[in-house]
C-alpha cells in the first residue's frame, strides 16, 4: 500500500462522502463509501468522518475508472470539528451571565425600593399619631398610606417578574452547559479520517469507493407463517432485524445481509493425527437401555424456487449466501432496531392435525413444508397465524435451501386424546434356562372429535429401533391395523377419520426379544 507524502502537490477534494452499501453479517459489517470525482492526475480524495468503531487494518480503496495510488487511515480526536459549536455554546453562556448579572442589580434596586416603601409607611404612622391629638386631617393620612402601599406593591410585582426570568434563564444556561459538556466528551472521541490518491484521465468521472468493518452492528431473521383461508398452503415471510451502535448513520444505503460468520468462514478445517491402541478391561456385562433419538440435520430437495416475491437477489458464497434488501434502506446508528422485509414465498402444504400423546397429550395443526427459497433460513423467532389471529411464537431451527420443516398452528382443542398404558416390561413365562426373554409392551390411544365437520386426524407412537443384531423388536397382529411404520426411527402412525362427536381406540402392541443374558433393567 502505497502512503501519501505531504509533499506532493495534489488536487485535494473535500466532498462529503456517503454510505453506499453495507454488508451486515451476523457480527460485523462492512461499510462502503462513496465520492465522485473529477478526473486528473494525482487526485486527492478525503473521507471525513468516519467512525471510531471502523477496524483500522481493514481499510481499502477502489475506484471505477483509473488507478488507486495510495490510501493513508489515521484516527484523530473531533475537537477541531466540535470548535464552532463550542464557541456558539460559549458565547450563549456570556450573554445568559450578563442577563443574569443585570438582573440582579435590577433585584436589588427593587430590594431597596421594597424597603423604602416599608420606611414610608412607618413616617406615615408615626405623623398619623402625631396628628391625632390635633385637628385630624383623614385625606391627608389617606394619600401618605396609599402612597406607601402602592411603592411597596410596585416593587413585589416587579421582584416577581425578575424572579421568574431569573429562572428560566438558569435553566437555558443548566441546558447550555448539558450540550456544552456533550460536546467536550464527543471531541475527546476519536474518528477515522482517510485519504485516498487516485489517478485518472481527465474528462472522465471517477467513483471512488472506501471500505471498511465494523463491530458494533448486527442482524437477525425473523419470519411470519400465515395459513391460507382453507388451510391449502402457507405464506412465509422473511424479516431481518439489523441492529447498529457504530455512531454513524446508514442513510438511503444499499443492504446486504450475509449469512457468514467471518471468523467461522476464515479458515479451512485441519486434520488432526489418528492413533490406534488397545486397553486391556474386564469382559462387561450387556445391559439393554432405552435411548431417544433426535434428528438434527435438514432434507435437501433441491427444488428450485418458485413461489418467491418480489425481486429479490441472493448470491452463493459457499458456505452462506448475500441476500440483497430490495430497497436502499435508513439504519440509525444508536442502536435503534430497524426491521427490514427480505422476502415472501408461498409454500403447498395441507394443514393437518397430529397428536403424539406419548409426548403431550394435545393435538395441534401441523405443516409439512419444504424451503423453496433461495437461501437458508437461519435461526429466529416465528410468528405464526391463522384466520387472521396470531396464535403462538416459538423459535425455528435453521432449515437448509430444499430443506423440510414443520411448523405448528396451535392447539387444536376441539380434539382430545388420551394415551393409557397396558402393559410395560411383561414377560413371557418361558422354559427355566431359555436362552432368550420376550417382554411385551402394549398402549392404548383414546382420541374424540368435537369439531363441526369430519377430519382426519394423525396419531403417532413409537417403537425402540434395535442397534443389536441378536435383540429383535416387532409389532404384534393384535395392534391395530392401518398404520405406517417408518422403520429408520420407528415411528407408527395412524390416519384416522373421525365424524363430528366420534370416538376411536388405537392400540400398540410390540414385543423386545433379547437374550436372557442381558439386563433389562435400562428398557
Amino acid at each position: 500500500m502505497l502512503i501519501l507524502s505531504t509533499a506532493m502537490l495534489l488536487s485535494s477534494l473535500a466532498v462529503p462522502s456517503k454510505v453506499v452499501k453495507v454488508v451486515v453479517f451476523p457480527d460485523r459489517a462492512q461499510v462502503i463509501r462513496q465520492i465522485d470525482v473529477s478526473c486528473g492526475a494525482r487526485t486527492k480524495v478525503d473521507f471525513d468522518g468516519i467512525t471510531p468503531a471502523a477496524d483500522g487494518n481493514s481499510f481499502r480503496a477502489t475506484t471505477s475508472t483509473g488507478t488507486v495510488d495510495g490510501l493513508r487511515a489515521e484516527s484523530h480526536t473531533r475537537t477541531e470539528a466540535f470548535a464552532a459549536d463550542a464557541q456558539k455554546l460559549e458565547d450563549q453562556l456570556t450573554a445568559i451571565d450578563a442577563q443574569l448579572a443585570e438582573l440582579r442589580d435590577n433585584e436589588l434596586r427593587e430590594e431597596n425600593a421594597a424597603r423604602l416603601g416599608r420606611e414610608l409607611a412607618g413616617v406615615a404612622t408615626t405623623l398619623i399619631g402625631r396628628e391625632l391629638a390635633e385637628a385630624a386631617n383623614s385625606k391627608a393620612w389617606a394619600q401618605a398610606l396609599q402612597s406607601s402601599v402602592d411603592a411597596r406593591l410596585a416593587s413585589a410585582t416587579e421582584q416577581s417578574k425578575l424572579s421568574i426570568k431569573r429562572r428560566q434563564l438558569g435553566r437555558e444556561r443548566d441546558e447550555i452547559l448539558v450540550k456544552k459538556s456533550g460536546l467536550v466528551q464527543a471531541g475527546q472521541r476519536h474518528q477515522w479520517q482517510a485519504e485516498v490518491l487516485v489517478s485518472c484521465e481527465s474528462g472522465k468521472t471517477a467513483k471512488v469507493q472506501l471500505s471498511y468493518f465494523v463491530g458494533g452492528a448486527r442482524w437477525a431473521p425473523a419470519y411470519e407463517a400465515r395459513a391460507a383461508e382453507n388451510d391449502s398452503s402457507v405464506e412465509l415471510s422473511t424479516f431481518a432485524t439489523v441492529v447498529q451502535t457504530t455512531g454513524e448513520d446508514w442513510a438511503g444505503a444499499k443492504l446486504v445481509l450475509s449469512t457468514a460468520l467471518p471468523r467461522q468462514n476464515a479458515t479451512p478445517p485441519q486434520l488432526s493425527e489418528l492413533s490406534v491402541f488397545a486397553d486391556a478391561r474386564e469382559p462387561p456385562r450387556k445391559v439393554l437401555v432405552s435411548r431417544e433419538g433426535y434428528k438434527m440435520h435438514a432434507e435437501v430437495s433441491g427444488k428450485e424456487d418458485k413461489n418467491l416475491s418480489g425481486l429479490l437477489r441472493v448470491a452463493n458464497e459457499g458456505l452462506s449466501v448475500q441476500i440483497e434488501v430490495p430497497d436502499a434502506v435508513d439504519v440509525v446508528g444508536t442502536g435503534t432496531p430497524a426491521r427490514l422485509f427480505i422476502g415472501k414465498s408461498r409454500l403447498q402444504s395441507q394443514l393437518r392435525l397430529r397428536a403424539a400423546a406419548r409426548l403431550m397429550p394435545y393435538v395441534f395443526r401441523v405443516a409439512e413444508l419444504t424451503n423453496d427459497a433461495p437461501f437458508p433460513l437461519l435461526p429466529g423467532s416465528i410468528d405464526v397465524f391463522r384466520h387472521g389471529d396470531l396464535l403462538a411464537r416459538y423459535d425455528l431451527d435453521r432449515v437448509a435451501t430444499g430443506g423440510r420443516f414443520t411448523l405448528t398452528f396451535g392447539l387444536e382443542e376441539r380434539v382430545r386424546v388420551k394415551r393409557v398404558v397396558l402393559a410395560e416390561l411383561e414377560r413371557d413365562k418361558g422354559v427355566t434356562g431359555s436362552l432368550s426373554r420376550k417382554r411385551r409392551f402394549s398402549y392404548r390411544l383414546e382420541v374424540a372429535s368435537y369439531l363441526p365437520n369430519p377430519e382426519t386426524v394423525e396419531l403417532v407412537e413409537q417403537i425402540p429401533v434395535s442397534e443389536l443384531d441378536d435383540v429383535k423388536v416387532a409389532i404384534e397382529p393384535k395392534t391395530t391395523a392401518g398404520y405406517e411404520l417408518r422403520a429408520t426411527d420407528g415411528i407408527v402412525t395412524w390416519k384416522q377419520r373421525l365424524k363430528s362427536g366420534e370416538r376411536q381406540k388405537i392400540e400398540l402392541h410390540f414385543t423386545v426379544d433379547a437374550p436372557a443374558s442381558y439386563d433389562a433393567s435400562g428398557t
